[in-house]
């Protein structure tokens, strides 16, 4: 894996609050260090925002010239984009309005202006917008009224397979219609009705919509962090750390625990929390750290999530093909390697980028089929050699064992 160093760096930098003064400053950092520190943070989409937080800091003067003009490019180049996303935005939000569907405006369009309050510090590439189920026809019909094009417009299928219709591109935006938060072939559940009855007005590109209670929105930006990112992005543990922080004096701890016990996501959450705390300081309780995972987590598999995050790698590659908790049989076996080829599209999406696509599902399906096979021959050959693991590849399967065995809990 890649050295973990400069991401270190650009979480002690992400952490700097206040000017000269400041006690949590970023330390000496060398020149030759810049550079890879603004790498990691393009990579992940937090070029602005380690920009902005140098600026607001005496961290600043330590930045080689070169260095700063490459977060300061990131920073105006992401101001333009999203700028131009508030600006199209409200035509597809009074678009489903004036249809009386109501719309729940998730993630970066959320984000970007409620949660980090400067629409360039949160980069995003299209627009999520959820809407009850059964209103999903109607509102991909209206979008499709007004100009919208989708590659696909089979909605039956994408109910059963994901938590999204594929994207509707209106003006340029690609729109994501979302009725869940969760995939339905996902580890959660997600009581979606639930979510509509704590929504709470929102005002987003100066138009009236919904957006998701405080204690839902870090549920959903924990599950997407840690189960739909894989521990791989930085942007989406620095999303937690601000909705943290936007909404201290609001958040009701308890209905979080709750609402995790009931979707079957308290590992999820619990372990996401503990990397956010541990990462960027967010002011977790331990209290509410110990209500979602009684026991504790286990110093090796938080260091090893840690790793994950800190080199940017998905931990879901080190998922063991057939060791998993209840399969043991050859019909379970045989259920499992069927659903570990016919993933979800969100989940093919994050492995196949190219998927997003709905041209090109199907043979990023073709791809899975052969990738599965080669893990579950080399799989196969090496459990009977008489080969020992390394304890770096225990602790990486622990991992995800460890998430999965707590589904239930």
């Amino acid at each position: 894996m890649a050295d973990s160093g400069p991401a270190d760096l650009l979480l002690r930098c992400l952490s700097v609050r206040g000017g000269s003064g400041s006690s949590d400053q970023p330390g000496r950092v060398s020149p030759d260090d810049w550079d890879g520190v603004v790498d990691v943070a393009a990579r992940h989409d937090l070029a602005p925002l380690l920009f902005k937080r140098l600026k607001e800091s005496a961290a600043q003067a330590q930045v080689p010239s070169d260095a700063w003009e490459r977060l300061r490019l990131a920073y105006f180049t992401s101001a333009s984009k999203n700028m131009y996303l508030y600006r199209e935005l409200p035509a597809v939000l009074r678009c489903l309005l004036s249809s009386r569907i109501p719309v729940i405006v998730l993630k970066g369009a959320y984000l970007a202006g409620t949660v980090y309050g400067d629409i360039a510090l949160r980069p995003m590439s299209d627009v999520d917008l959820m809407v009850p189920r059964a209103e999903l026809p109607r509102a991909q019909a209206a979008l499709l009224d007004i100009g919208g094009h989708q590659h696909s417009e089979d909605i039956e299928t994408s109910c059963r397979t994901s938590k999204h219709l594929p994207p509707v591109v209106v003006c340029g935006l690609g729109i994501e219609i979302h009725w869940s938060i969760a995939s339905p072939t996902g580890p959660v559940r997600v009581d979606v009705s639930s979510l509509w009855d704590r929504s709470r007005p929102a005002t987003i590109a100066d138009v009236q919509v919904l957006a998701l209670s405080p204690e839902d929105l870090l549920l959903h930006l924990c599950l997407h962090a840690c189960y739909l990112d894989g521990l791989r992005r930085l942007r989406s543990f620095c999303d937690i750390a601000e909705a943290i922080r936007r909404f201290r004096g609001e958040i009701d701890w308890a209905q979080v625990v709750h609402s995790a016990r009931e979707w079957g996501a308290v590992r999820y959450v619990g372990l996401a929390l503990g990397l956010v705390q541990r990462m960027l300081g967010a002011g977790v309780r331990f209290d509410v750290l110990e209500g979602l995972i009684p026991e504790g987590i286990d110093q090796r598999v938080f260091e090893t999530a840690w790793k994950f995050a800190l080199t940017g790698t998905d931990y879901r590659q080190w998922r063991p093909l057939l060791d998993r908790p209840g399969v043991r049989s050859i019909v379970d076996r045989a259920s499992f390697l069927w659903k570990r080829v016919f993933l979800s599209r969100d989940e093919m999406a994050a492995l196949y980028p190219a998927s997003r696509d709905t041209r090109y599902l199907w043979s990023r399906y073709v791809l899975r089929l052969r990738d599965v096979v080669q893990t579950f021959v080399c799989h196969t050959l090496k459990r009977g050699l008489p080969v020992i693991r390394s304890r770096e590849q225990d602790r990486n399967v622990s991992l995800v064992n460890w998430l999965e065995s707590g589904r239930s809990q």
